[in-house]
């Protein structure tokens, strides 16, 4: 047997009320039901929960310790109706799912203007390429997402919101032959990129093909971090959104490699479920753009 809600709220109920008769009367149901909800509860516990006194009742040790629980219990059910009733998530759990370049650049600054302005509010954050964000949201599994073309459905809305510009980035301790490089004379080098689910992966084929070519070594990572840390270190010729490593480029670690074919930039979108838009949701969408654009994140 389990502890059940109405069983939880019977106890509170008696316990601030201070009295079977009290409780019963608020909850809206008769004596012996309220009564028979509390021997159950405290079968299910294996104590007793109350002191009984005539009518008046009083909290055992036991009693005491339950009713913290209860609170927590009652407040989160009553959340959860609350959160489905507005389909509001900001009322609850906040789904979150970006792209590493986002996550890189503004993740932690929107965490924090959301911590100011909401509280209460717990975040779930999902960072991921394009295939895995936009199936998290075709499944109802994310209320919100930043991420380059994605392959969403139709109870999904789209906002554009700018051009992540690519280029393939080098080492600096990397020697490469002079000059402006076709895509034949890249496919020669070692190249390092996204698995095949990233939109990343595709921008490089395409590139290729484009050239008429393919490489003839590709090695893949599903962490841009990591990535970019193994371009740094000279292990192979990588295809990164420039953004990223601005720093590292103007301090001479790293170069962009001049290449014949220009490379497609990706566009981004915010993806959000459309049954949930609200005044709130809109604030973070709008939260979204403006730190984008603080960070001069896309073009």
């Amino acid at each position: 047997m389990a502890i059940t809600l109405a069983q939880i709220r019977a106890f509170e109920r008696i316990a601030r009320l201070g009295s079977f008769h009290a409780a019963a009367q608020h909850v809206g149901i008769t004596q012996p039901s309220i009564s028979h909800r509390i021997q159950d509860l405290e079968a299910v516990l294996g104590t007793e929960l109350f002191t009984r006194n005539g009518p008046k009742v009083t909290l055992t040790a036991d009693g005491h310790a339950l009713l913290e629980y209860a609170d927590r219990m009652l407040e989160t059910a009553d959340e959860a109706v609350v959160r489905f009733k507005k389909r509001n998530p900001l009322l609850g759990l906040l789904r979150l799912g970006v792209n590493e370049s986002f996550a890189h650049v503004c993740l932690t600054d929107l965490m924090g203007r959301l911590e100011q302005q909401y509280p209460k509010l717990k975040t779930s954050v999902t960072v991921g390429d394009t295939g895995m964000i936009s199936a998290l949201l075709n499944d109802h599994q994310l209320d919100i997402a930043v991420i380059s073309e994605p392959g969403v459905a139709s109870h999904i809305q789209r906002v554009p919101i700018g051009r992540n510009e690519l280029a393939w980035i080098a080492s600096s301790k990397l020697k490469l032959p002079p000059g402006i490089l076709t895509p034949a004379d890249l496919a020669q080098n070692h190249l390092i990129v996204s698995p095949q689910t990233a939109r990343l992966h595709t921008t490089m084929t395409n590139w290729f093909s484009l050239g008429g070519s393919a490489p003839s070594r590709v090695s893949t990572c599903n962490s841009l971090s990591v990535t970019l840390l193994m371009i740094k270190s000279g292990f192979a010729i990588g295809l990164v959104p420039a953004r990223l490593v601005a720093e590292e480029l103007a301090r001479g670690e790293l170069i962009t490699v001049p290449v014949s074919v220009p490379v497609e930039a990706h566009r981004v979108f915010l993806c959000y479920q459309i049954v949930e838009f609200g005044p709130d949701l809109e604030a973070i969408v709008s939260l979204t753009k403006e730190l984008i654009s603080h960070h001069q994140l896309f073009k």
